[in-house]
């Protein structure tokens, strides 16, 4: 019975040693393969932008200026170990026209940046500024290099609280809807917002639709569906001067003076 239990435990030790021995190879290998990995060089610049859908805000040229920091860095022939990743994608988060980026060092020398751009769903136009919002609301500013087709909000504030506000979640959510579907974005052209009531405008028609508030405003974005789809491609486009949608299930409709 000693000699049983005396050859299990010498079994246990070898195995034991040899997870350990094993375990430091693997350990010095990858401590090998780190200093390696570390003193190789940055060879080239590697940059993939992804736009979102064509939101060309920015290129190559513009990606690689903010990576040099305004050529107070360059990054070609420097050593990895002196390249902070993390320090990189962050100075690129921070530009307003970037939404996110990954930026990677590869074992032959290339440093790989991959870039997306920020997608603007809407253009809102006041007196004091015009700017663009994303599908969450957030601000995107004005570009003189790119200007993207999408839905115009013309309104007279010029800042929104779509975390804390009511009134304006309702707008947001009014905005998401409308921007998410193509048959909508592909009628509406234009909102009009003066205090809480809005007007909106179609591609193929001059009348002014008066959507009222924001109350039941899913009931009135389909009243202006089915405006769209059955009422005006068979009565004419500009047939009425004006419409409303914002009474309790009724369209009402003023025809255009000939």
């Amino acid at each position: 019975m000693q000699i049983l239990q005396g050859k299990t435990m010498k079994l246990r030790i070898k195995k034991e040693v040899h997870w350990l021995l094993g375990l430091l190879g693997i350990l010095f290998v990858l401590g090998a393969s780190g200093n390696y990995y570390e003193n190789l060089y940055c060879q080239r610049l590697s940059i993939e932008i992804d736009d979102n859908g064509g939101n060309l805000f920015l290129d190559e040229k513009d990606i690689q200026s903010l990576l040099d920091s305004n050529s107070r860095e360059f990054l070609l022939n420097t050593p990895y170990k002196f390249i902070n990743t993390r320090h990189l994608e962050r100075r690129l988060k921070a530009n307003a026209f970037v939404e996110d980026c990954i930026i990677s060092k590869k074992l032959n020398g290339e440093l790989a940046v991959w870039v997306r751009l920020v997608k603007p769903v809407v253009r809102i136009w006041n007196k004091q500024e015009t700017f663009y919002l994303d599908s969450k609301g957030r601000k995107i500013p004005f570009s003189k290099k790119f200007t993207p087709h999408c839905l115009i909000l013309s309104t007279d504030e010029a800042n929104f609280d779509f975390q804390n506000n009511e009134n304006d979640k309702k707008l947001l959510a009014l905005l998401q809807k409308i921007t998410s579907s193509s048959f909508f974005r592909s009628h509406i052209a234009q909102i009009v917002k003066f205090r809480q009531s809005f007007k909106v405008y179609l591609q193929l028609s001059e009348s002014e639709i008066d959507f009222g508030d924001l109350e039941q405003w899913e009931n009135k974005l389909r009243k202006l569906e089915i405006l769209c789809l059955y009422i005006l491609p068979r009565k004419g486009w500009n047939v009425y001067e004006k419409i409303s949608l914002k009474y309790h299930q009724q369209v009402v409709c003023e025809y255009a003076k000939r």
